[in-house]
């Protein structure tokens, strides 16, 4: 429950990153894709420093504090750029960086669960349940995110208004980033769901109770996420849908 709920709440971000960084950070495909490969050799060299120092660390304290890090510099880099204080794409880019840091604990915390709760036999089974529970909160995020930030005005999504620039303009954008940031901070309640360390998952897997509808109700969770955030992105996709409120378009 934890990685499905905690992909949905905090990865729901504004529809106006996309157009921030290319229309007032200016960032070029080149940087871009530079910055995309340095990234992953941060996310490397992060696990890396999780495995040789933080194999004991309580996994709740792991994705707390580089969450609250990770939003509080994402968040200066944002209303930097959005507030004309500094716009350059070496600077915004900084964030695509800082992601990977999070992302690597994350990664880490989500192996170590799937080791300790793995029953001997069905490794795979346990590793393709959570990866896919945890994967499809992030289309459906999306598609939620889609309907929060469409009832944004001006609208977030038309490039015209970053062409324009206007002081209420700029307020509307902050405020897409900061209930971005909020749902993140949100995400962290979830936490509690979390085992803090391998001997609590041990002692979860042990002593909690087993029953059926615990695999029903997490299956027919798993359905319904998948068909509504497929449904939702296709129409996205499409002219003829894409105008409607229901996905975040202005209205047909």
């Amino acid at each position: 429950m934890y990685d499905f709920w905690e992909a949905l709440i905090g990865r729901i971000s504004t529809t106006a990153g996309g157009l921030v960084k290319s229309q007032w950070a200016g960032v070029k495909n080149f940087q871009n894709q530079l910055f995309t490969l340095v990234s992953l050799l941060v996310f490397a060299y992060s696990l890396h420093l999780v495995k040789r120092h933080f194999l004991n660390f309580s996994w709740r304290k792991m994705l707390l504090i580089t969450g609250i890090i990770l939003n509080l510099l994402d968040a200066t880099l944002a209303l930097c750029t959005t507030y004309d204080v500094v716009r350059n794409q070496y600077f915004y880019l900084g964030e695509t960086i800082l992601d990977e840091i999070p992302a690597a604990a994350n990664f880490v915390v989500g192996t170590f669960i799937i080791v300790e709760m793995a029953d001997k036999g069905n490794e795979g089974l346990t590793y393709g349940l959570f990866t896919t529970v945890s994967n499809l909160g992030t289309p459906f995020s999306r598609a939620i995110g889609n309907q929060i930030f469409g009832l944004f005005q001006p609208n977030l999504s038309d490039s015209e208004n970053y062409k324009l620039d206007t002081l209420e303009f700029r307020h509307t954008v902050a405020r897409s980033f900061l209930l971005s940031y909020a749902f993140s901070f949100a995400s962290f309640l979830l936490l509690v769901l979390l085992p803090y360390q391998k001997q609590e998952a041990q002692r979860r897997k042990r002593e909690w109770s087993r029953h059926p509808i615990f695999g029903y109700i997490t299956c027919g969770l798993v359905l319904f996420a998948f068909i509504y955030a497929m449904t939702v992105n296709f129409m996205t996709m499409i002219p003829e849908t894409a105008c409607l409120e229901l996905v975040g378009g202005s209205g047909c």
